[in-house]
């Protein structure tokens, strides 16, 4: 998937910009632009560059979030495998996720500490700037959006990272992580209402205007959204650990490559399977008979017709072992994709076939 445009790498970690950035640099340089020209003295017009300086300056303290993040990460052996910075600010990519809950904290909290201290050293410049000049007021400006962006990351809800320190917590103390991934969810959803109650009481109240609170409001309608998302993740994961293959296969017999489609459906007949496996030369699984186009040869011709001409080939690594389940089948599915699987026991004889869309359907299901 194209993350964005490449525009350089930190290590071996590439960062990308998503071209959503723009808009977001568009709108602060228009809702910017006349704080600038009301409080300090510039020619026409340049208060719009020294609002986009302040866009570029935003999207520097979003880098240097994200950078924390993936340096903690790979000081705990969870390597970054890119950083995005997009329009509502950005994200850094794993290879996989943190080990332990004290490790995922650790990668949480260092983002918006990061900008704690990006508001500390920006107020500390405040004082030795010139009064009231751009400079002075640029580093305001800064210290105050990096403060407001420390304390909402730190907010206890999924997407945001203190929504991750929530969800280590309680992986920690309830020893599954699918359970604090639900609460730290749903906490980020009561976030994002409690964000709507307070923008439409400051609304009302006069204490925001309309511009700020559509804003509000969009910012709560993509916490919810990334909350859900986190709710339904945990919930499939929590249902692929459940998942068995020998629960979800279909009992299916074996025929050699000779068979044809009459003695194979008699096999599957015999033995009461609801598939067909023809094995190759060597007695190895290789193809699934298609019941409908077996179904669809004439009677007549039902014991000329070879059983392989109405079969699907299996493609490399869609053959597996009776008696995998959760995260070691998940992995072995998603790193050999296909929609039919044969299954062989521990004797290497064929058992079943494993139908993709039996497992999703598992998964998905509540």
């Amino acid at each position: 998937m194209k993350q964005g445009i490449a525009v350089g790498r930190v290590g071996s970690v590439p960062v990308f910009l998503r071209p959503s950035w723009f808009v977001i640099a568009a709108l602060v340089t228009l809702l910017f632009a006349p704080g600038i020209r009301a409080s300090v003295l510039v020619a026409p017009g340049l208060e719009y560059l020294i609002a986009l300086s302040f866009a570029i300056l935003l999207l520097l303290s979003v880098f240097i979030h994200e950078l924390a993040h993936a340096g903690a990460a790979a000081a705990t052996g969870t390597p970054a495998t890119h950083i995005v910075l997009d329009l509502w600010g950005g994200h850094t990519a794993f290879g996989e996720e943190s080990t332990s809950p004290w490790r995922s904290i650790g990668v949480s909290v260092v983002g918006p500490l990061s900008n704690a201290i990006l508001a500390l050293a920006a107020e500390v410049a405040v004082q030795l700037a010139q009064p009231h000049g751009v400079t002075r007021l640029l580093l305001e400006a800064l210290a105050t959006s990096n403060l407001i962006v420390a304390g909402f990351n730190a907010l206890p809800g999924l997407p945001l990272d203190g929504g991750r320190v929530l969800e280590a917590l309680v992986w920690r103390v309830s020893g599954d992580r699918h359970t604090g991934t639900l609460v730290a969810g749903w906490s980020g959803r009561v976030v994002a209402a409690g964000l709507v109650g307070w923008t439409v009481v400051g609304v009302v109240g006069g204490q925001r205007t309309l511009t700020g609170g559509l804003w509000l409001f969009l910012i709560a309608g993509l916490l919810w959204q990334g909350a859900g998302q986190a709710i339904a993740a945990a919930q499939w994961f929590r249902r692929a650990d459940q998942a068995r293959i020998d629960d979800l296969l279909q009992p299916a017999v074996s025929v050699p490559s000779t068979a044809t489609v009459a003695t194979a459906l008699l096999a599957a007949s015999e033995v009461g399977a609801h598939a067909v496996v023809v094995l190759d030369v060597y007695g190895r699984p290789a193809s699934i008979v298609d019941e409908r186009s077996a179904a669809d040869v004439p009677a007549g011709r039902a014991d000329q017709v070879g059983a392989a001409a109405v079969a699907h080939a299996l493609p490399e690594g869609a053959v597996l072992e009776s008696g995998l389940g959760g995260d070691a089948l998940i992995q072995r599915l998603q790193a050999h994709p296909a929609a039919r699987y044969a299954v062989m026991d521990g004797q290497e004889r064929v058992v079943g076939v494993l139908d993709w869309e039996d497992v999703a359907r598992f998964v998905t299901s509540s």
